[in-house]
């Protein structure tokens, strides 16, 4: 129980791939999403607009937070849907 071992070659390349293939996926959604929600509240407090597309790429690759940024970035639409 508990005894994970990569059989053969093409399965630890397929695992690196997918691995690849959802960071890239969260990292692209993240060079729209997260500007998006960081420069909304920052000019909202009537601040300058600061975060560029790959400081969110970045943000994307950071397990947890590539997750996290859709509803960040729905919750921001919504609350300045209304607070504008």
């Amino acid at each position: 129980m508990g005894d994970f071992k990569i059989k053969t070659w093409p399965d630890f390349f397929a695992m690196i791939f997918l691995f690849v293939i959802f960071l890239l996926i969260f990292g692209v959604l993240g060079i729209f999403l997260w500007p998006y929600s960081i420069n909304a509240w920052l000019t909202y407090f009537d601040k300058q607009a600061s975060v560029t597309g790959l400081q969110g790429f970045l943000l994307g690759l950071i397990p947890g937070l590539g997750q996290i940024m859709i509803i960040v970035a729905l919750v921001t639409w919504v609350l300045m849907l209304f607070l504008r």
